[in-house]
């Protein structure tokens, strides 16, 4: 039997998350939830499926989901999931949430405690060490190739033109750049950052 797959947040990602859900044979997108009606609206006819304007009433529904992707926005792009998933995770249901996962750690923290009380799966699409570079470097530290790894060096760019705060940078786009290296060489022990802002830039454009 296939998963029935709901999609929390229907922008940009939202919508990446509904294509791959719709082109796996496994999954069926049974709905979509934006408390913007006319983006669940539009997703709801791409998708064939129905449209929710809350998680409350998606809950309320009585459909059978058995994962939710959370790819709600905020300031960061981290601003928005803790209610959506505090909502599904309390109903039950398991959650592939968008990092950054919050941009309070507390909040961070209740959202993974309710998964653990309740047994149930939470991940964050950190997605960068499945790409083919990522893999094949795997693949060279796993055999030997590489020698003992001293250094793990990572570059990362985004093309934002809203410049909405000055930690932009780092909260929506270098959890990637953490998660990969943690995947290389284990959890980090000591971190120590250098910020450098570019000319006429109003954020934090250089870590």
């Amino acid at each position: 039997m296939g998963l029935n797959i709901a999609v929390v947040g229907m922008g940009g990602i939202g919508n990446n998350h509904a294509r791959n859900y719709q082109e796996h044979e496994a999954c069926t997108i049974v709905a979509v939830c934006d408390a913007i009606k006319d983006k669940a609206d539009e997703a709801a006819q791409t998708y064939g499926c129905r449209a929710f304007y809350s998680v409350g009433d998606l809950l309320n529904s009585g459909l059978r989901v058995d994962a939710a992707s959370v790819c709600t926005a905020g300031v960061e792009n981290g601003g928005d999931h803790y209610a959506p998933t505090m909502e599904l995770l309390g109903g039950g249901i398991p959650v592939l949430g968008e990092k950054p996962i919050s941009n309070e750690i507390p909040k961070a923290r209740e959202m993974v405690a309710l998964a653990r009380e309740r047994g149930l799966r939470y991940g964050i699409n950190l997605n960068h060490r499945f790409t083919p570079a990522a893999l094949r470097a795997k693949e060279w530290v796993e055999a030997g190739r590489l020698g003992e790894l001293n250094i793990i060096n990572m570059t990362m760019w985004i093309n934002n033109p809203n410049e909405s705060s000055p930690h932009f940078h780092m909260r929506a786009l270098h959890p990637h750049s953490i998660d990969v290296m943690r995947y290389f060489c284990g959890d980090v022990q000591k971190v120590q950052a250098f910020f450098k802002k570019g000319r006429g830039r109003k954020i934090w454009s250089n870590v």
